[in-house]
C-alpha cells in the first residue's frame, strides 16, 4: 500500500514553501524598488538638474552660472563639472578633482556633439565606485559650446536605499512572523484535531464504538466530531441489536430443534405397531415444531426483503380498503371462532387507498390474528375504519390482556416480547409487528398503540388515500 504524507506534513511543507515564496517577493520587490524606482527617480532628478543648468548656462552671465552650479552641488548629492574647452569637448571630461578623468567613449560623444543628452551608469577606476550621471550638451545655431556633467557614485545611492532597506526587511520579517502565527493557529485549530478524528475514526472501523471522540476547539470539527460520536453511538446500539438479534435467533431455532432432535430419537426408538398413539404423538410434534421453524424462516426473509424495498419502488394501485379487511377477517375466523370470540366491524365501504394488495392484507390478517391470540375465550375484537380526510383510519381493538405501557415503544423491535414466556406459548417471535411496521412505513403510513396491562389494545393504522396524483 501506497504511503501517503500525513496533513500535518504537507500543511508544514506547504508553509516552508510559501515562506520561500514570501522572501522571493521580499527580495522581488527590494530589487524592483532600487533597480526600476529609486535608480529611476535619482535618474530623473539627474536629468531635471542638468536641463536647469543647460537653461542657465545660455541665459546667465558666466558668474550667475557659476553661482547656479556651486548652489546645486551644495544643495544636492551630486558633482558638477562644465567643460567649454574646445581642445576638451572632443577627447576627454576632466571631473573636478585634479587627476582624475571620466572618459565619454566615441558611441557617447557622437551623441553630445548631435545635441542628445546621455546617461552614465559604469564604473570609475579612480573613484572605486560606480557612477550615475547625466551629460548634457550646450551649444548654439549647431555648435557646441560645453559639456554639462552631474553624477553620483552609485555607492551614495545604495547608501541612501538601505536606510530603508531594513524597513523593507522589517515589515517581510513580521509578515513572516504573522504568517508563522496563522499556521500555528491552523495547526492547533484543525490540524491536530483531524489527526484526532482519524485515529477514532480508525478505533470505529475496528469495532471499538465505545471510543469517544472529544475535542477542545469550537469549530466545524467539533461538530463534525460530534456527528462522528453520533454515529459511534448509533453504531454500537446496531451492533447490540445485532447481537441480541443473533441471540434471540440462536433462542427460537434451538428450541424447535431440540424437540425435533428428541422426538426423533424416540420416534426412532418406539414401536409403531405397539404405540400407534405414542409414534403419532411424536411425529405431530416434530411437524408441529418443523413448521414453526419454517415461519421464522419466512418471516425473517420477508423483513429482508422488506427492508431492501424503498418507497419510491412500490406498485401503488387503488385499492378498497373494506375488501382488504373483510378477506383478513375471513383468514383469521376460525382461530377466533375455537376461542368463541366475536368480531365486531365498522367499516366504511368507499374507502380507497393507495397500495399493494397481498402486503396490505399481510398487515390486517397479522393484526387481527394477534388481538386473537392476546384476548381471552369469548372475548371481544373491534374493527373500525374512518375517513380521516387524507387518509384512512383503520382500528382495530381489543379487550384482552394489554401491553404494559414500557414495552409499547419497543412492540416493532424484531424479537422483542414484553411477556417472553407467554408470548411463546402464543406460538410468536416477535418478528410478525416488525414485518408489519416495514410494510406500513413503505405505504407511506402510520402506526400506534395504545393499551394498559388488563385492559386491552389498541391498534390504529393510517394509509394514504388514493389520489390521480399517487397514480403519477
Amino acid at each position: 500500500m501506497k504511503n501517503y504524507l500525513s496533513i500535518q506534513a504537507k500543511a508544514w511543507i506547504l508553509f516552508a514553501v510559501s515562506i520561500s515564496i514570501v522572501i522571493g517577493l521580499i527580495i522581488s520587490i527590494t530589487f524592483y524598488l532600487y533597480q526600476d524606482l529609486y535608480l529611476s527617480n535619482e535618474t530623473d532628478r539627474l536629468k531635471q538638474q542638468t536641463e536647469s543648468l543647460q537653461e542657465a548656462y545660455l541665459n546667465l552671465s558666466q558668474e550667475e552660472f557659476q553661482e547656479r552650479v556651486a548652489w546645486t552641488v551644495d544643495e544636492s548629492p551630486v558633482q558638477a563639472v562644465v567643460n567649454n574647452d574646445p581642445m576638451m569637448l572632443g577627447a576627454a571630461l576632466p571631473l573636478d578633482e585634479p587627476g582624475d578623468e571620466l572618459m565619454i567613449n566615441q558611441e557617447e560623444r557622437e551623441q553630445l556633439l548631435n545635441g542628445n543628452s546621455v546617461t552614465i551608469i559604469r564604473d570609475h577606476e579612480n573613484l572605486n565606485s560606480r557612477i550615475l550621471g547625466i551629460a548634457a550638451p550646450v551649444g548654439q545655431e549647431g555648435f557646441l559650446d560645453a559639456i554639462i556633467l552631474l553624477y553620483r557614485p552609485v555607492a551614495e545611492v545604495n547608501d541612501a536605499f538601505y536606510q530603508i532597506a531594513p524597513i523593507v526587511a522589517g515589515i517581510g520579517l513580521v509578515f513572516l512572523f504573522i504568517l508563522f502565527i496563522l499556521m500555528q493557529r491552523v495547526q492547533q485549530q484543525y490540524l491536530a484535531p483531524l489527526v484526532d478524528l482519524e485515529k477514532g475514526a480508525k478505533k470505529l472501523a475496528e469495532g471499538k464504538y465505545e471510543t469517544e471522540i472529544s475535542l477542545t476547539v469550537k469549530n466545524e470539527l467539533s461538530r463534525l466530531a460530534n456527528a462522528f460520536q453520533f454515529l459511534a453511538s448509533s453504531l454500537a446500539a446496531e451492533d447490540e441489536k445485532k447481537r441480541s438479534f443473533i441471540q434471540n435467533i440462536s433462542h427460537e431455532l434451538r428450541t424447535p430443534l431440540s424437540y425435533i432432535k428428541g422426538y426423533s430419537e424416540l420416534l426412532h426408538e418406539a414401536n409403531v405397531n405397539e404405540e400407534p398413539e405414542l409414534y403419532k404423538e411424536y411425529s405431530s410434534i416434530i411437524y408441529k415444531e418443523a413448521n414453526r421453524m419454517n415461519r421464522l424462516v419466512d418471516q425473517l426473509i420477508s423483513l429482508t426483503k422488506l427492508e431492501q424495498v424503498s418507497v419510491e419502488s412500490m406498485d401503488l394501485s387503488p385499492l378498497v380498503l373494506s375488501e382488504i379487511l373483510n378477506e383478513a377477517a375471513k383468514n383469521t375466523e376460525v382461530k377466533r371462532r375455537n376461542k368463541n370470540q366475536v368480531l365486531h366491524a365498522e367499516i366504511v365501504d368507499d374507502l380507497i387507498v393507495a397500495g399493494e394488495e397481498d402486503r396490505l392484507l399481510q398487515v390486517f390478517i397479522n393484526l387481527l390474528d394477534n388481538a386473537s391470540s392476546y384476548t381471552q375465550e369469548g372475548g371481544n375484537i373491534k374493527i373500525r375504519t374512518f375517513d380521516g380526510k387524507t387518509n384512512a383510519i383503520v382500528e382495530i381493538e381489543d379487550n384482552g390482556a394489554g401491553i404494559n405501557k414500557a414495552d409499547i415503544p419497543r412492540l416493532t423491535e424484531r424479537f422483542y416480547r414484553g411477556e417472553k414466556s407467554r408470548a411463546r406459548g402464543k406460538g410468536g417471535v416477535g418478528i410478525g409487528l416488525s414485518i408489519v411496521s416495514q410494510i406500513i412505513k413503505l405505504h407511506n403510513g402510520t402506526m400506534s398503540f395504545e393499551s394498559e396491562a388488563g385492559k386491552g389494545t389498541k391498534v390504529t393504522v393510517s394509509i394514504p388515500l388514493y389520489t390521480d396524483e399517487t397514480e403519477n
